[in-house]
């Protein structure tokens, strides 16, 4: 039996993946506007445009696996530090609406290393 920890964590970092693919298809239509009017787009947007879709498809396996595979619980952590990290960078860049990210991930966290184990079974 899973417990409601991980469920629940299960459920916010489905969310959080479908709202960073939604953030990333924003990205992708302003560089878009911002090439067609002939506006410099810095590189460090082409590696957002990049890494942000790829962070969204490890968070979404984490919670696809987290019930089924003891490492998830690993990669879920990781990926949810790895999304506090980026918040906070946004954070100090004037984008304060991204401490609810940071408070997010802190709980999936708390979430994911509290929530019961399961147990292995030799095969």
């Amino acid at each position: 039996m899973v417990g409601w920890q991980v469920r629940t964590a299960q459920a916010v970092m489905f969310a959080q993946a479908l709202a960073s693919l939604g953030i990333w298809v924003v990205q992708l239509l302003t560089i878009s506007v911002r090439l067609d009017h002939g506006q410099d787009v810095a590189p460090t947007v082409w590696l957002v445009i990049v890494v942000n879709p790829l962070i969204a498809i490890l968070v979404a396996l984490a919670a696809a696996l987290l019930v089924r595979r003891p490492w998830a619980r690993g990669l879920a952590v990781v990926m949810e530090v790895v999304g506090a990290v980026s918040a906070l960078i946004s954070v100090l860049t004037g984008y304060y609406q991204a401490v609810i990210a940071i408070l997010l991930a802190i709980g999936v966290i708390v979430l994911v290393v509290s929530g019961p184990r399961r147990p292995v079974h030799a095969a």
